[in-house]
């Protein structure tokens, strides 16, 4: 797809280039051809129409140099933002990839750590698994946020309750709550970063104890998956929400997880609205395609092995 788009704007570029240079070429010969004829028609004149014969071929000339030069610039500036964007998305793939593998061994570490001490809650260690899981969160925003113009989403079904278990993995003390199940048409991946936003929203900035996700049907056929939490909620304008680096409060984030997971929700032909909730709280709304009556890729890829 990224690719197949670098080349439509190159060939763009050379369109433009081969347009503008036989335009200027066809102007250039048309106006010595009607010179020519003047010429031949006054020749008591002939001085005068050399004079503007020369003045026409200079013109054309150097407009033609000017064209074919300004088109190389802009083939060779376009060719070398490509290599340049590319080489950004290698970068970050490859840091993020030797980034996350990193801190999912640290992770695993302070888990036997905490184990080791037979369930009795350690300040440093929560700490060191609470940043641990936050790190992860930002380098995955980071890298869908590079991708976001060009990258690829595998649409599929995928089953709701198997991400809502990933999610009480990385917050044990957090008491999630699901109500129904369903298949959805999304990326696994992307479906995943959403929630894990909404998560980390809610018990960063909300203080919430509690998460009840819902899955119920919605207008049209579609399907809602409704996260709400206990927390504090939001005070300000819920327009707002989803822009990137837009700062609500002094103590709030930069926008990048809201905003993140909204486009990705537009990837997937999804929407994400935010509401309060009835009794406070902070209250997100996704709203999938309804998927068919297949199992999803990962319950498919368990039956075959």
């Amino acid at each position: 797809m990224k690719q197949s788009r670098d080349r439509i704007k190159i060939l763009l570029v050379a369109l433009w280039v081969t347009f503008t240079v036989t335009l200027a070429t066809w102007w250039m010969i048309f106006g010595l051809r009607q010179l020519d004829r003047l010429n031949q028609l006054h020749v008591e004149q002939a001085d005068q129409i050399q004079k503007h014969y020369q003045m026409l071929l200079w013109e054309g000339g150097i407009l033609i140099a000017a064209l074919i030069g300004g088109g190389l610039a802009l083939f060779y500036y376009a060719r070398r933002e490509q290599k340049r964007h590319a080489r950004v998305e290698e970068f970050f793939a490859a840091f993020t990839h030797d980034a996350k593998t990193a801190l999912a061994s640290l992770r695993l570490q302070a888990e036997s750590l905490k184990e080791d001490l037979s369930g009795n809650s350690n300040p440093l260690l929560d700490r060191l698994l609470h940043d641990t899981l936050r790190l992860q969160l930002q380098l995955e925003n980071s890298l869908f946020l590079v991708n976001l113009p060009t990258g690829r989403l595998l649409i599929e079904p995928v089953r709701i309750g198997q991400l809502v278990e990933a999610l009480k993995y990385h917050w044990p003390t957090l008491t999630i709550i699901q109500k129904g199940d369903a298949v959805v048409l999304g990326d696994a991946r992307a479906i995943e970063s959403v929630l894990t936003n909404l998560v980390h929203n809610a018990v960063t900035h909300g203080q919430a104890s509690e998460i009840r996700i819902t899955t119920e049907a919605g207008y049209k056929g579609r399907l809602c998956l409704r996260v709400a939490d206990n927390g504090s909620g939001f005070a300000g304008d819920f327009k707002q929400l989803g822009k990137l680096f837009l700062r609500h409060s002094h103590g709030s984030g930069s926008g990048v997880g809201l905003y993140i997971s909204r486009q990705l929700a537009l990837r997937m032909n999804s929407t994400l609205e935010f509401s309060r909730g009835c009794d406070g709280g902070f209250v997100a709304e996704l709203k999938f395609p309804n998927a068919p009556a297949t199992a999803p890729a990962e319950e498919r890829r368990q039956k075959l092995a």
